[in-house]
């Protein structure tokens, strides 16, 4: 009769012990305190939300090349990693890309050209998963920083034109309001815990498969120690694998917008005949129009498009007069807009937003334009607000009045709890 086969012994570096365990979570500290580049990138999630940024440009080149769009977090400045980089080749027609953006406050946005050619851009803006417009960059917003020989208006748009030799070409958008996606730390919040999930559930497939492989258990309760243990060491390793998206979502919870002061602009990307007559715009507080309440725009000395901005009062308005030029002219209008002095779009107004009042010969949308041509002998054409784009204006007033009166309660809140006393 042969005797009963014995167990396996148990191997020693598999046994769980506190001393173990504690050189465990020793090596799993130092390992997460390592540094990582990892960018905070839209990861497909179960419910996503609607508020994820994505930038969408539309343009063409007449070179073959590539395109960059760099960020700056403000972190660790412009890094590769962080760069949005595609091929474009020569064309007279402009495509639109579109580019999920990471959920993390952006101070600095930078285009890049293709290496001695031209880039043409009809538009680009930032856009949620709804499409709505939350910013749009326009031509006046770019700045030649390194190798750019000229940035010309277009009747479409505008043009970044390299230098022929140059190395390096580069353009800052001057964004007036860092970019800061609605729930990013909802949704990195949620990445973290899944990600750091994932990767605990699979390095402990793999310590038991180990384990299994070279030992067998001599009763249920010896097993799930031994598993336990399994479990507590993916669970402090798992961190590790993850930490760039961690401590990255952890530091850019703790950012804080600055606050900026009061006032909505209205602004209309245009063409016109006429660059030398101003436009003004008149608005009603209650006590009629008057020139007091006014203020008036110069457009630049070019016909190609432009944008023309207006301050507007930060109370209701009852009614709101434009005088396109002082003067006979034809304008082609091809947005409207009311964005506050961050440059962040509030609310895009409809083309046919406008009534003719008096020296208008037409006025008709066409093509996703407005097209606004005075009487020849015009001296002071006028337009008017309709009364539905107005109320549209002025709940939008509203509710940046709000969102200043919560955040102005929310920091004497802060100063009560900070100085309270005991």
């Amino acid at each position: 009769m042969t005797a009963p086969t014995a167990a396996p012994p148990e191997p020693s570096w598999l046994g769980p012990s506190w001393a173990r365990l504690a050189l465990a979570a020793g090596l799993a500290v130092m390992g997460f305190l390592l540094p990582q580049e990892v960018p905070l990138e839209w990861y497909p999630l179960n419910e996503p939300g609607t508020d994820i940024n994505y930038l969408e440009i539309s343009c063409a080149s007449n070179v073959n090349g590539d395109v960059e769009i760099r960020y700056d977090a403000g972190r660790f400045g412009n890094r590769p990693i962080d760069n949005i980089r595609f091929p474009i080749s020569p064309t007279a027609r402009t495509y639109t890309y579109t580019f999920p953006l990471p959920d993390l406050p952006m101070v600095e946005l930078r285009v890049l050209p293709p290496k001695g050619g031209e880039l043409t851009i009809r538009q680009m803006r930032i856009i949620n998963r709804r499409g709505e417009e939350l910013r749009r960059f326009t031509a006046d917003l770019f700045r030649g920083q390194q190798d750019i020989a000229a940035i010309t208006p277009l009747d479409e748009g505008w043009k970044l034109v390299a230098t022929p030799d140059g190395a390096a070409p580069s353009t800052r958008i001057e964004l007036f309001s860092p970019i800061v996606p609605v729930g990013l730390n909802h949704r990195n919040l949620l990445r973290g815990l899944l990600s750091t999930g994932y990767l605990a559930g699979m390095l402990f497939i793999l310590l038991m498969a180990v384990l299994t492989a070279t030992w067998r258990p001599r009763g249920w309760r010896e097993f799930f120690i031994h598993a336990g243990f399994m479990a507590a060491l993916a669970l402090m390793f798992a961190p590790v694998g993850n930490r760039g998206l961690i401590r990255n979502s952890l530091h850019f919870a703790r950012y804080v917008a600055p606050p900026l002061p009061p006032g909505l602009k209205l602004e209309m990307d245009l063409t016109t005949q006429n660059p030398a007559l101003q436009a003004q715009i008149f608005w009603d507080l209650g006590a009629g129009l008057s020139e007091a309440d006014s203020t008036r725009a110069q457009p630049e000395p070019h016909p190609h498009q432009q944008t023309l901005r207006f301050v507007l009062p930060d109370q209701p308005i009852q009614g709101l007069r434009f005088d396109p030029l002082n003067g006979a002219t034809r304008m082609v209008v091809r947005g409207i807009r009311l964005v506050d002095v961050g440059q962040r779009t509030r609310l895009v107004l409809p083309l046919d937003s406008f009534s003719p009042v008096r020296e208008i010969a037409r006025i008709e949308v066409k093509d996703d334009r407005l097209i606004i041509e005075t009487t020849p002998d015009a001296t002071d054409p006028i337009l008017s607000l309709k009364p539905e784009t107005l109320a549209q204006i002025n709940a939008a007033l509203g509710a940046k009045r709000r969102r200043r009166r919560e955040r102005r309660e929310r920091r004497e809140r802060r100063f009560k709890l900070k100085f309270a006393e005991p």
